[in-house]
């Protein structure tokens, strides 16, 4: 089943409006560039196919590791395989068999190959057996090979052919189903689940490269109620993922090492998916009233990167978290994502940088978006929050650009979280260039609510919220993207002055900098109740008017 929803997940290019879906195309665990003088982006480029077939390969393995076949309870054992049988082609599987062979309680079955073929993508495997025994309590326990073997075929970023050969193995696996075939329940279990790279090519050049990715104490259910819309919710856990990579460079230049784990991971999802998904674009599919929510957390987690480039320059990366959370939503009208990472320390060392060690760390960080994706003739919220909390820098950093430690070196936060009212002026998802206004943005913003908006860093804070309201019938003017706003926007700015005369004494600003900020903070603001602080209410009225603390503004 998880074929399926991975499947369904996949976003398809729909034009220019939303070119891909935040699922799960930024894995933490990608593998970097070799090379010491690559680029992040170019790291994640070269990598992201990879990751993305070996997350296709995993759920996969999960799928033929008991939860892809629904078996009903209360029914044969042929009706289970045939309702196996009629959900994957529905899902857009091929199946075939061996042999299918009765004896007693039990139907076995040979040599099922299982073939998904997506876009530019293909995945095959055979499961040598694959069993359906009745239990005569009205349950269902379907077992399998403890040991197969999955093929991709695919092409990375650059258009180059790539594929590989993943052998998956499972230990102390068992599923039982219980229920209705009105409302089905299966209970998964299992060991360990481990997937491993035996060989990977890429553009007909075999790759140095060894890949593996096990789940640890894993424990699954999963509900099924069927119909023409089915709905499916599933809960998981696992004790923990380890994840390891090493190989060289697509050349044979250079050298990568990546081990990486997360503990404690739980997962809950709920999906409604129409009873035919053969269509693989995702548009048709949320248009039969396809939708899905999941949620997952993690309680700690860690990352080891060493990578050796041409020359033999190293650079090492070091991460740990305290945890971290996701969460995707999707359905024909609107579309959420939300990631939260805590307590997260990370350290860079290794010859290709000019010292001995950078370090930095932040309680947390998060980025939370909300947006309508329908087009619509009322307005629909939206909400946007992005956070950076008590980020702090190792001394090497700082001494860069301030080596008498003059500024403060107190914990640096970023916020800013913004919701409101807009309507969708077209179909985001349409994938219809022509669809798309040109000019215009693609919604109208009908208000905003400035929750908070936070700047603190080496003595300073400026603090901001407020509501504003756009009336889209008068002319854009702000960028050529909103109209004049009414409302009111509260705002404080504390440590400014002492911080400014710090950067002035490192010849980072020019005195005439200072004064001209001097002067704008008077006309602007009012003195704060702190020392060195100023606060201002801006107010935006009819007819493009603005006021400063009740007065207009001077210019």
């Amino acid at each position: 089943m998880l074929t399926q929803f991975y499947g369904r997940l996949q976003p398809a290019n729909h034009g220019n409006h939303i070119q891909s879906l935040p699922s799960y195309s930024a894995c933490p665990l990608d593998p970097p560039s070799p090379h010491a003088d690559a680029t992040p982006q170019q790291s994640y480029t070269e990598t992201r196919p990879m990751t993305s077939r070996i997350l296709t390969i995993t759920s996969i393995s999960a799928l033929t590791a008991f939860l892809a076949a629904p078996a009903l309870a209360d029914i044969t054992a042929e009706e289970a395989w045939n309702s196996w049988k009629d959900l994957g082609t529905a899902h857009g599987q091929t199946l075939t068999t061996g042999s299918e062979n009765r004896a007693g309680d039990t139907l076995t079955i040979t040599d099922l190959t299982i073939e998904l073929v997506q876009d530019d993508a293909k995945v095959a495997g055979v499961i040598p057996e694959v069993r359906f025994r009745e239990m005569g309590d009205g349950r269902v326990e379907v077992t399998m090979s403890n040991a197969y073997t999955f093929n991709m075929e695919s092409e990375n970023a650059g258009g180059d052919p790539v594929s590989g050969t993943f052998n998956i193995t499972q230990s102390g696996a068992s599923l039982i189903t219980s229920g209705t075939p009105a409302a089905m329940s299966h209970d998964y279990n299992a060991d360990s689940l481990k997937v491993s790279v035996v060989d990977f090519v890429t553009d007909g050049m075999p790759r140095d490269m060894a890949i593996d990715m096990n789940l640890l104490d894993l424990a699954m259910t999963y509900n099924v109620e069927p119909g023409d819309i089915m709905s499916v919710a599933s809960t998981f856990a696992s004790k923990a993922l380890m994840f390891s990579a090493k190989g060289t460079g697509n050349d044979g230049e250079g050298a990568f090492d990546i081990a990486g784990e997360a503990h404690n991971i739980a997962g809950v999802t709920a999906s409604a998916i129409p009873a035919e998904m053969a269509e693989s674009d995702i548009v048709s599919q949320l248009a039969k009233g396809m939708s899905s929510d999941g949620a997952f957390t993690y309680d700690r987690g860690s990352l080891k990167v060493r990578a050796e480039g041409e020359g033999g320059a190293t650079s090492n990366f070091d991460s740990k978290s305290k945890g971290g959370s996701l969460k995707v939503a999707i359905d024909k009208d609107r579309m959420s994502y939300g990631v939260i990472g805590k307590g997260v320390e990370m350290k860079v060392s290794g010859s290709s940088i000019p010292f001995p060690e950078l370090a930095g760390a932040y309680d947390q960080a998060a980025f939370n978006l909300t947006l309508p994706i329908s087009k619509s003739d009322e307005a629909k919220d939206f909400s946007i929050e992005t956070r950076l909390e008590g980020l702090t820098v190792s001394d090497a950093i700082w001494g860069m650009i301030d080596s008498g430690a003059s500024l403060p070196r107190d914990p640096a936060t970023l916020i800013v979280s913004l919701k409101g009212k807009a309507k969708p002026l077209i179909d985001m998802l349409s994938g219809d260039p022509e669809a798309a206004p040109q000019d215009p943005p693609p919604f109208e913003v009908e208000s905003v609510n400035v929750e908070e908006v936070q700047l603190t860093v080496a003595g300073a804070e400026f603090k901001g919220n407020g509501t504003l309201a756009f009336d889209n019938s008068q002319p854009l003017v702000l960028g050529d993207v909103l109209p004049m706003p009414t409302g009111k926007l509260d705002l404080s700015l504390v440590g400014a002055n002492t911080l400014l005369g710090k950067l002035q004494a490192l010849g980072f600003v020019q005195q005439d900098m200072v004064m001209t900020f001097g002067m704008m903070a008077a006309m602007l603001g009012k003195p704060g109740t702190e020392p060195d602080s100023f606060t201002s209410q801006v107010e935006f009225l009819e007819g493009g008017k603005i006021t400063v603390n009740g007065a207009p503004m001077p210019f």
